[in-house]
């Protein structure tokens, strides 16, 4: 279950998600060295999830560290640059025990115990032709709506394949790709497959700026045996006035397997709509999503760019309709700069409990409240410290997704620039 946050509009995300191919683009021709940069971000995180149903465990609760090193070499000269980056990440357990493991935080032993920590090393080669098309090989942090890593816990999941991505025509950014292994988010090791085990992933698709207000992004992708998947969606802000604004984001997926030689058939179309309206220091929301199909909306890592996949629950279910409100505001407001404030509350109807995927779930609805605080240190000694607390309450059928849960999180993460 996903536990990333994807209410930001869909441009903004694909644009983040490929700022590491921008600064590439930028670096090259400064030579490998003179392009080079460097950083090292360190995450602890406090993760307490209380399973209300009290069946099996009880409680996950967990406090861990993380260390996160990444060097990105800039390119040789030349109309065609090679360069090569290389991460290194390490987490620590800071306090755990045998029945309060499983938060994710942390890679479980054969005795179900929570490792003392785990490290790994992983790299890429890169070429960069004529300043705007850039080829890849090795290590991947992808981030677009079909192909998209995971960094909700301790340090981020992986991909290991080889990509291509051009953005030759101004506001134009097209990409294409092979993701052949992937390496979870609280492990050292990979596993075959780009998400599914034993399964390569191919996708293609990209976004396109009709102007700076409104985006539009397509792609496509096909894990080998089990599914293809489209996707279609537009981010679209519309100024009301100087210090107010109406955005609009809309998501489309439409995921089959009609491979009849595998037995396991199924389809689901997903849409959501958001509306968030930005006055001063304060944004309202609201957003419908709705399930159709035959089967749930299934994903492996974060590539579900849906309004409300929220902290805890996705309100996936079959044929499931969900409403979220949203209010957001900045404490600068009141003289506070760095300090954000959120709440939403959505609920979920018309869950198919007929449904195979939904075997021995009896109530059809659900809800999920959210509230969270976050500073960043605006100025002085520890400027960019960013300090994180999150809180969910989740109402659900004993059946469905783990039932009735209370989380908190709490995450303080800082970055050096060594380069």
């Amino acid at each position: 279950m996903k536990n990333a946050v994807k209410w930001s509009s869909l441009a903004l995300a694909v644009a983040a998600g490929n700022g590491l191919l921008a600064t590439q683009a930028m670096a090259e021709g400064e030579g490998f060295v003179e392009g080079a940069t460097a950083t090292l971000y360190s995450r602890t995180m406090y993760f307490n999830r209380d399973f209300r149903d009290n069946v099996g465990q009880s409680k996950a609760d967990e406090t861990a560290t993380s260390f996160l090193m990444n060097f990105e070499s800039g390119y040789t000269q030349g109309p065609i640059g090679f360069g090569a980056d290389v991460m290194a990440q390490e987490g620590i357990k800071l306090d755990s025990g045998r029945g309060r493991a499983g938060t994710g935080l942390l890679p479980l032993d054969n005795n179900g115990r929570a490792k003392g920590e785990y490290m790994e090393i992983r790299g890429a080669l890169k070429m960069a032709i004529l300043d705007d098309t850039v080829l890849r090989y090795g290590l991947h942090m992808l981030s677009n709506p079909v192909i998209n890593y995971d960094d909700a816990r301790l340090l981020p999941s992986h991909y290991e394949g080889y990509s291509i991505t051009n953005s030759s025509i101004e506001g134009l950014f097209v990409e294409a790709g092979r993701m052949t292994d992937r390496g979870e988010r609280n492990t050292s090791s990979e596993s075959d497959g780009g998400l599914l085990q034993d399964e390569d992933l191919t996708y293609a698709g990209g976004s396109y700026n009709f102007t700076d207000d409104f985006s539009v992004s397509l792609y496509g992708a096909k894990s080998e045996e089990s599914y293809t998947r489209g996707f279609a969606g537009f981010d679209w802000t519309v100024p009301l006035s100087s210090d107010t604004s109406l955005n609009t984001n809309f998501a489309f997926y439409d995921t089959s397997d009609d491979d009849s030689a595998d037995g396991n058939e199924f389809d689901n179309q997903a849409a959501s709509l958001a509306l968030t309206l930005h006055t001063g220091n304060h944004a309202f929301g609201v957003a419908y999503q709705q399930m159709n199909g035959d089967g749930r909306y299934q994903y492996t890592d974060s590539e579900i760019y849906l309004a409300n996949s929220v902290q805890y629950a996705d309100f996936n279910g079959v044929d499931e309709t969900s409403y979220q409100a949203r209010y957001d505001y900045d404490l600068a407001g009141w003289g506070i700069p760095g300090l954000t404030f959120m709440t939403r509350y959505i609920a979920g109807t018309d869950i198919d409990t007929n449904s195979a995927e939904h075997a021995g779930v009896n109530r059809d609805s659900r809800w999920e409240r959210d509230v969270e605080l976050r500073y960043i240190v605006p100025a002085g000694l520890f400027e960019g410290l960013d300090i994180r607390w999150r809180n969910a309450t989740v109402r659900q059928d004993i059946n469905l997704d783990g039932g009735d849960i209370d989380e908190n999180r709490l995450i303080v993460g800082y970055t050096w620039t060594l380069l």
